[in-house]
């Protein structure tokens, strides 16, 4: 009797419904992840010419570049802003020599718009006076192959330091200058891609393009190739060096690889630059090449942290 007493009452409790747990034993569906926030940039702004740290201090761009070298840099000048080299360079040859006496190379910062994008652009005008001579013979001094183009800097990822442009130039010549031999007849048009990468150690660039000859028959095209590296040693002192070449190319003819040391110092709104290098081979025997210059930045829109 006592067995069937306690079987009727632990039954109702078997044929009971579960109830709900406590709301604060409940679990919760995962949250999902913020996403991910881009990395910071290298540098908050790497301008040309001197710029501004991570330590807000100002230190001179070390990026490879032309000029000094022969290498060039895929940046371009801020809106608004000049950037001017005077610069004189020669290239001492064992049969001739080819002497810029003096050159103006004029640029200017720009940016274009359209389709909802901005695209940051140089417009460049380069002036040379050239002189040209040999061993026993007197110089030839002229008007020489000057050039004009744009430089458009179409990527930029400052998070890895990655930039790249597109550089298409016409380089061109008077009939006098021709005669005198201080400049190549017809039209030159130069097409190269310029790639840099930054780190916090240096900063290397590369250059490959093409330079096609018009209203020439004796010139064919020819194909250029060069690597830089860079670094700042001082706040406003920076080394760099690079491996260039130029050929036909076939690379069977005009073939010309050189190595270059180059230097720039920043001093206030002027940045003096200076280059030396030597020839590895060349197709008319040895080349010694000499530069030295400065580059002038005017700053007509006023970008803070620019200038010391």
């Amino acid at each position: 009797m006592r067995l069937i007493t306690s079987s009727l009452l632990i039954l109702p409790l078997l044929v009971l419904p579960v109830r709900d747990a406590p709301a604060q034993t409940r679990q919760s569906p995962p949250s999902s992840k913020p996403a991910a926030s881009p990395p910071p940039p290298l540098f908050p702004k790497h301008r040309r010419g001197l710029y501004i740290n991570n330590d807000k201090l100002e230190v001179i761009d070390a990026t490879p570049q032309s000029p000094p070298l022969e290498t060039d840099d895929p940046s371009v000048p801020d809106k608004g802003e000049y950037e001017i080299n005077l610069l004189t360079e020669a290239d001492l040859g064992v049969d001739a020599h080819s002497v810029n006496v003096f050159t103006v190379d004029a640029n200017y910062g720009v940016v274009l718009k359209g389709w909802g994008h901005e695209l940051p652009t140089q417009l460049k005008l380069e002036v040379p006076i050239a002189a040209e001579g040999g061993h026993g013979s007197p110089y030839e001094i002229g008007i020489g192959n000057s050039a004009f183009g744009f430089k458009f800097n179409f990527y930029n990822d400052e998070s890895r330091g990655l930039r790249v442009s597109v550089y298409p130039q016409m380089e061109f010549s008077t009939g006098a200058s021709v005669e005198k031999g201080v400049a190549e007849p017809g039209q030159t048009l130069v097409l190269p891609v310029l790639v840099a990468k930054e780190s916090r150690y240096a900063t290397v660039v590369a250059n490959a393009g093409l330079s096609k000859a018009i209203h020439d028959d004796e010139r064919g095209t020819m194909a250029n190739l060069s690597v830089g590296v860079g670094r700042a040693f001082f706040r406003k002192l920076a080394a760099m060096g690079e491996i260039h070449s130029s050929s036909s190319t076939s690379f069977s003819e005009d073939r010309l690889v050189s190595a270059n040391a180059g230097f720039i110092y920043g001093v206030r709104r002027a940045i003096w630059y200076g280059r030396v290098g030597h020839s590895i081979f060349s197709d008319d025997g040895p080349h010694a090449f000499v530069a030295f210059g400065m580059k002038l930045l005017i700053d007509t829109a006023g970008h803070s942290g620019a200038q010391p």
